[in-house]
């Protein structure tokens, strides 16, 4: 969704001519919207934990209502504007923009949060099949592969399986699994030809996107069908019997309505099962890929838009789950999105709702899960917003979201396990001087929890425990960005990330007979949310000489009430000689590290990358109490603490040449003992991948390329799955 906002009056020399049409203070999506009680002049900065919930979230539900009332005289100021129009943004700053913190068109260094931008140009030349492998080469992020098509990925370590920390958007729209609260990423409806710009947002982002976002934010902005004629078409195929492609189509009717249509998909032969069990072997099976997507768009005055998207997909991978477990994961999808935004003299207003489903088939003669097991997972979520431009320095973006999250399955859950989420938010932008910007933002999520069915007995859970666990947690975002010139540019931030449990991790019910003993896996009700806190200090220093961009930042970070999945925490209790396993809080973590980032390209064709990224952590849990050896939350030993990302390119006329390399020190990876027990450390040594790319234009619209991915040797370990091959590419694609 692209919803409408007043014009951004700024500065010239900030790089926004105030003339300029088509320069709106728009958001890519919709965002709800929080009050700014932390912000007021005076209040003793303890007071907010201080005050009763109920009277804080009273505060919090009138504070957005008084605030325009307060600055009343600022309103008019107001007038109306257009769509972002991300083409016309490119042209004037003379490269990539977001709008995706304040609203407002901003080149990554002077966003008041860290954000790196990845182009549609780095999107082709990184050879690229999927999401994650456009993401293996981008400081401070951690990609692990699990078969072909299935990986996670992590934002400055944190990684792990069905990793709940980062949140990911495709034009607004939230794409996760309700059960662990991870992504599947060959599942997300999108096709790599259809997308302008990736957008990495490092660090917790709680109040600015939701409670997924504690350790970052991957925002997906595709092409507008309004605005962009796109058609194209690629075909590839590879070793592995790798076969893929995808198409997208654009139908437009004036500059009144527009119609993009596009789908893809993939079928090949996995890597080797190598050091997995017999029963994981057993279980996996060769994957597939298909998703469809139609995104539409209708001007229907010259301030009004209507928008809708609807997609589908299928696919079958080889992936985790549980954490630890490598068998197959077959997964069918559904999304439906509508919404609408309208300039008022109230402002930017938005509203849209969306419907996710899932089916997800796990096990069949999975060791730990000998039956084919079905889940069932819904979600649908409404969103309102509205942005207002007060004067000529104060914007606002207030905003509303509920959400209601249900996972059924009678063989995990018991039943159904559900909950419904209220959030309120509030972000405020103010531009104190032309070269000093402040933007604060605030959320309080409001979670109630529901469980139907039957859980496990002996184990002294109940229905009514669930529907009795409600939780009030307030998060906020803080960026002060000084441009100290047109060269340098330094970022202050500071943010308290909000991480609720995940559906499994309240509401998990499993006995599983297939481990000796058998076992019981147990949710609580009675989690707390993990807050994480964070800190950060960014030097942005533009290189023209060297026709580069210099990025460092450096950041601490806590994690307090870590949630850890049953499956590796010490065991709880024994009934009738069953052990029992919980999810529980387990303590606090540390984290701090820098990142330094040389990125740059010349007239005569050449592109450069060089980044160094540094992450250092430390537990302070309970997770070697029990007789369970580790846990996939021990981020002490499963993060790598230094990474090396090199990359050199060349253009010149129709060839595209391109090398880009990955150093990583060692970690710990984890997955279940031969005795089916609980999970082992596996150590992962330090390793390189590399990935090279040979792109030649044939015409004007036909583009023949060749890829290697990870092709420095035949196989390559780089986590406790199965051993990562090379794999050779080629691809024909039509751009008309």
């Amino acid at each position: 969704m692209t919803p409408f906002a007043p014009p951004l009056m700024a500065p010239a020399k900030r790089g926004l001519p105030a003339h300029l049409p088509g320069l709106p203070l728009a958001h890519a999506h919709v965002l709800p919207f929080a009050p700014l009680l932390a912000l007021l002049p005076g209040l003793p900065p303890a007071l907010p934990h201080a005050l009763p919930q109920r009277l804080l979230l009273a505060l919090l539900l009138a504070l957005p209502l008084a605030l325009p009332l307060a600055l009343l005289p600022g309103l008019a100021t107001l007038a109306h504007a257009q769509t972002v129009d991300y083409g016309a943004l490119e042209a004037t700053f003379g490269e990539p923009v977001t709008t995706s913190v304040t609203g407002k068109p901003q080149r990554a260094t002077d966003a008041p949060a860290n954000i790196e931008i990845i182009t549609r140009d780095d999107i082709r030349r990184s050879g690229a099949t999927t999401i994650p492998d456009v993401l293996r080469f981008v400081t401070g992020l951690d990609v692990r592969d699990y078969g072909l098509g299935s990986a996670d990925v992590g934002i400055r370590g944190y990684n792990q399986a069905a990793n709940p920390h980062l949140m990911v958007l495709v034009d607004g729209r939230q794409v996760y699994m309700v059960d662990y609260g991870r992504i599947i990423w060959a599942a997300i409806p999108v096709q790599l030809d259809e997308i302008r710009q990736i957008e990495v947002i490092k660090g917790p982002n709680s109040a600015l996107y939701g409670f997924n976002a504690v350790g970052g934010v991957i925002n997906i902005i595709t092409y507008d069908p309004l605005k962009d004629k796109l058609d194209t078409a690629t075909a590839r195929a590879g070793t592995q019997s790798y076969l893929g492609g995808s198409a997208v189509g654009t139908g437009q009717i004036g500059n009144t309505a527009a119609l993009r249509l596009s789908a893809g998909g993939f079928n090949a032969r996995d890597f080797p099962a190598g050091p997995l069990s017999p029963a994981d072997r057993a279980s996996r099976q060769p994957p597939y890929d298909g998703n469809i997507n139609a995104d539409s768009r209708w001007q229907i005055t010259p301030f009004v838009e209507a928008f809708g998207d609807v997609s589908a997909g299928e696919n079958r991978l080889s992936d985790q789950e549980p954490p630890g477990v490598f068998g197959t994961e077959r997964l069918s999808t559904y999304a439906v999105r509508f919404g609408v935004a309208a300039d008022t003299a109230l402002g930017s207003l938005g509203l849209s709702v969306t419907a996710n489903s899932a089916r997800v088939e796990i096990g069949e003669v999975n060791a730990a899960l000998p039956v084919t097991v079905g889940e069932a997972q819904s979600s649908t979520v409404i969103q309102a917003s509205d942005l207002v431009k007060l004067g000529l320095h104060h914007t606002l973006r207030f905003g509303l979201e509920f959400r209601k999250d249900a996972d059924d399955s009678g063989f995990l859950t018991g039943g159904t396990i559900s909950d419904q989420i209220a959030a309120v938010s509030l972000m405020w932008d103010w531009e104190i001087t032309p070269s000093v910007t402040l933007t604060d933002a605030v959320r309080v999520d409001a979670l109630q929890l529901h469980h139907a069915g039957i859980l496990l007995p002996g184990t002294g859970l109940t229905n009514a425990q669930y529907d009795d666990t409600t939780l009030t947690e307030p998060s906020f975002n803080s960026g002060l960005v000084w441009k100290a010139s047109d060269d340098d540019t330094f970022r202050v931030t500071l943010a308290r990330g909000v991480q609720l449990p995940t559906l499994l991790q309240y509401g998990l019910s499993l006995r599983s007979t297939a481990l000796v003993p058998p076992t019981v896996f147990l949710g609580s009700p009675d989690l707390n949310p993990a807050i994480v806190w964070n800190a950060e200090l960014d030097y942005d220093r533009s290189l023209p000489p060297l026709d580069s961009v210099l990025r460092n930042a450096v950041f601490v970070q806590q994690t307090d009430d870590v949630v850890a999945w049953p499956f590796g925490t010490p065991l709880a209790a024994v009934q009738r000689g069953t052990p029992i396993f919980d999810s529980r809080n387990v303590g606090n973590t540390d984290a701090a590290g820098a990142e330094v980032e040389l990125k740059g390209q010349n007239a005569a064709g050449f592109r450069w990358q060089a980044s160094y990224a540094l992450v250092a952590t430390s537990d302070h849990t309970v997770l070697d109490a029990g007789p369970v050896p580790t846990s996939i939350v021990e981020y002490a030993h499963s993060t790598p603490n230094n990474v090396v990302i090199g990359g050199i390119g060349y253009s010149r006329d129709r060839l595209e040449l391109d090398l880009l390399a990955r150093w990583q020190s060692s970690y710990l990876d984890f997955r279940v003992n031969p005795q089916r027990t609980g999970l082992v450390a596996v150590n992962i040594d330090n390793y390189v991948t590399m990935t090279a790319r040979v792109g030649y234009r044939l015409t004007d619209t036909l583009t023949l390329a060749l890829t290697a991915q990870q092709f420095a040797q035949d196989q390559l370990v780089e986590t406790a799955g199965p051993p990562v091959q090379r794999q050779i590419i080629a691809s024909l694609t039509v751009r008309l």
